[in-house]
Parts: structure tokens; sequence; C-alpha cells
């Protein structure tokens, strides 16, 4: 079945902001890469800003789903950040464009940078944060580690390899570190320093 035209302006998007950020797109490059006439972005969207904020949107509604899933469950502080982070590999697999909208965020913010903070980072970051005083209070990690800095490594472990990808290629040997298993193996890493002495 052939995609609608709201379809192929965000496939359009994707590709286009991704590579050359919001204000480096205009609305004709984004009408030819999508083969639709440039009067559909305001029909469908209400303009370039509107297409690009359902782009994000897009990207970034996978993690508020894995925070809503890991959340929900009775899971214990270690299981669930095990799930958090096979749950980001997943969303780094499935939304190619994930990690430049993100890193073109964080670099060159436009003014829809704050409001995802606030929807997803925020959440990401309160979620570990939360996860990890839970594991302290149990007596399952370690009672002298500082949450924030782990917090903080552990979301700069998950996202390095899929941050680094372009590079890592060039020296990894034959792809031998694929997304999901340096997650799995990141995540043992990080485990194995945040657990309380004697803990399996």
């Amino acid at each position: 079945m052939e995609k609608d035209t709201r379809d192929k302006l965000i496939e359009a998007g994707e590709k286009l902001f991704s590579a050359k950020g919001l204000a480096g797109v205009s609305i004709r490059e984004l009408s030819q890469e999508a083969g639709a006439n440039s009067a559909l972005i305001s029909y469908h969207f209400g303009g370039k800003e509107s297409l690009y904020s359902a782009i994000l949107e897009k990207q970034f509604s996978p993690i508020g789903i894995l925070l809503d899933s890991v959340s929900g469950t009775k899971a214990s502080p270690t299981e669930k950040i095990i799930k958090y982070a096979q749950g980001v590999a997943r969303v780094h697999g499935k939304m190619p464009f994930f990690t430049k909208f993100l890193m073109g965020e964080i670099i060159s913010p436009s003014r829809f940078f704050e409001p995802l903070l606030q929807k997803y980072i925020h959440r990401v970051y309160g979620f570990l944060t939360n996860t990890i005083r839970e594991g302290i209070d149990c007596g399952e990690f370690r009672k002298d580690m500082d949450v924030n800095a782990a917090a903080l490594a552990l979301v700069g472990m998950l996202n390095f390899y899929f941050i680094s990808r372009p590079i890592s290629r060039r020296f990894v040997p034959d792809g031998t570190v694929q997304g999901e298993n340096f997650v799995v193996q990141a995540v043992e890493i990080f485990l194995s320093g945040v657990k309380e002495c004697g803990d399996k």
C-alpha cells in the first residue's frame, strides 16, 4: 500500500532534519524529498517547525513507552536497570535517526528542546535515580555511591556506543560489538560497580 503524504513528509523530514537540523532545511527541500506539494506541509502540520516537532515526538515517544513499561513492573532495581538498558538498545535499533536528533538538539537546541527535555530526558533521569536509590535502600546497591553520578554514568555507557558508532566501526574488528550485545555488557559492567559487596 502506498504511503500517504503525511507519512512521506515525516520520512523526508527525518532524513533531512537529522542531517541538517531544523534551520538547515527548507520547505522546498522537504517537499522535493517527499515528492509532495510544499503547501501540504502547512496542510498536514501547520508549517516546517510543526513538522519538526512531530518528528521529534515520534523519535522520543518510544522512551516514554519504555519508561512506563519498566516503571510499572514489580521487578528488583537490578532487573529494572537491565530491562531499561535492553529497551534503550531496541529504541536505537528501531529508530535509526534517534541519535542524530538527540545529538543535534544537545549541540544546537531548537525551541523544542526544553519541552523535550522535560517530557522525556528528565523522566529518564528521574527513573534512574529513583531506581538506584531503591537499590541502595533495599541493600542491593552500595550505600557509598553518589546516585546522580551513577545515573549519569549509566546513561553515558548505554548511549556511547550509538553516538560513537560511526567512529567505532573503524577500529572494532568485524562488527564484533553490536548494539544489544554492547548494552548487555555495559550494564553488566555498571552493575558490577554498584552492587553491594557479596551481592551476586
